[in-house]
């Protein structure tokens, strides 16, 4: 072979690279929304008394969305977390197992994705399907994995890493409300790594 067929076979393999690159980092870009839907059953709703030193006043939550297994990484030493990079919003699923038969959970409206460069606070929006702010009962799903989509706004492309923030809150007994911080998360790390095909973008 030719140096000069070599140089052109060299710069087209370059080229086909080149441009398989950009097809993967185009269709990887965004990522479809997580699955999501809401418990089939509310027995019953947050009394107007609500007080969180009163578990009477929770409201009760019966076959919540469950998964198989935790998938993401394992954050604030209990859940399995994912961020779902979308064009209109920031989705971080939030896997808990249910150790018992009625467990409570808490989402502090507080929430924050950080940009760990800039400072940027994108705010959680809401916990589709549930309250903030609010303890809520989970019934009858003992050692399920019960998944909850939390909605935040969408990062920009620039935003590499980022820091996971819930401020301080009120507390109770079992539950102390404290201030919760991980920093240096990789949003490439946190996305999900079995992702559905997004196809070409065809236009």
């Amino acid at each position: 072979m030719s140096v000069n067929s070599a140089q052109s076979l060299i710069g087209m393999l370059a080229v086909v690279l080149w441009l398989s690159s950009c097809a993967i980092s185009r269709r990887r870009a965004y990522d479809m929304r997580p699955e999501n839907r809401a418990a089939l059953y509310q027995e019953r709703k947050a009394s107007p008394y609500y007080r969180m030193d009163n578990e009477h006043t929770f409201p009760i939550y019966k076959a919540p969305y469950t998964v198989n297994q935790q998938e993401g990484q394992v954050l604030f030493g209990r859940g399995a977390y994912e961020l779902y990079r979308a064009k209109d919003a920031t989705y971080v699923t939030a896997t808990y197992r249910c150790p018992e038969d009625w467990w409570f959970f808490n989402f502090n409206s507080g929430w924050a994705i950080i940009d760990n460069k800039r400072g940027d606070r994108y705010m959680l929006r809401e916990v589709e399907y549930y309250p903030t702010d609010t303890c809520f009962w989970i019934k009858d799903s003992r050692d399920k994995f019960v998944r909850f989509v939390l909605v935040f706004p969408p990062l920009p492309k620039k935003v590499k890493t980022v820091d996971f923030f819930i401020p301080s809150g009120e507390s109770r007994f079992n539950f102390d409300g404290s201030e919760k911080h991980m920093s240096g998360l990789y949003v490439e790390d946190l996305r999900p790594k079995h992702r559905i095909p997004q196809g070409e973008v065809i236009r």
